[in-house]
Formats: structure tokens, sequence, C-alpha cells
């Protein structure tokens, strides 16, 4: 089986996901390393939901697929708003913005 770019990408996608995820648990002093990869953690999560939502064809027959692959927005917006709410680190923020990077990976090789 070749290796097709994407997978490459999806692979180097999964280590940025683990390091984005180490650090923004990490017990650090500085709240600001936090916030950076809170944050880097969302446009992954972003791009994740992209890649997934995109790679399906505009069809009728994927409609439905397609709708599921942006739901996984859902879980970094309300990551989001807890993040906003709550004003600084919160474990449940992080665990959402990371429940939808897995989801978007997860999705793409499932709707796919």
């Amino acid at each position: 089986m070749a290796l097709s770019p994407l997978f490459i990408l999806y692979v180097v996608i999964v280590f940025s996901f683990i390091v984005t995820s180490i650090f923004m648990f990490a017990p650090k002093g500085d709240e600001r390393v936090h916030i950076i990869f809170f944050w880097l953690g969302c446009a992954l999560s972003l791009l994740v939901t992209f890649i997934n939502a995109t790679a399906l064809p505009a069809t009728s027959d994927f409609t439905d697929k397609i709708i599921l692959a942006w739901c996984g927005l859902i879980f970094t917006a309300l990551g989001i708003i807890v993040r906003m709410l709550k004003g600084k680190t919160n474990t449940v923020a992080n665990l959402l913005v990371m429940v939808a990077t897995v989801y978007g990976c997860v999705g793409y090789f499932l709707f796919s």
C-alpha cells in the first residue's frame, strides 16, 4: 500500500495532537503556556474537521456524513465557551478540544 499525502498529513497531525495534549496538561507555573497550547489545540481540531468534511464528495448521498463531520466543531466551541467562562486553565475545556480532534481523525477513516 502506497502512502498517500493525506495519510502522511494525518500522521503529522497525530504527532502534533500528542505534543499539544502533553503541554495542555503539563503542570507549569506559567499560565501563558496553557493558553498557547489550548488555542493551538483549537486550531488543530479546526484543521482536522475541515480536512474530514471536505474530503467527502459533495453529493446528496454524503450530505449526512458531511454534517456529522462538521459537528465535530461543537466540541471545540463548547471547550472555548467553558474556557472563557472560567477564565483560567480548565481540564474540561482541554478535554473537549481533545475530543474534537480525535473525533475528526477517527471520523475521517469511518466516514470515507
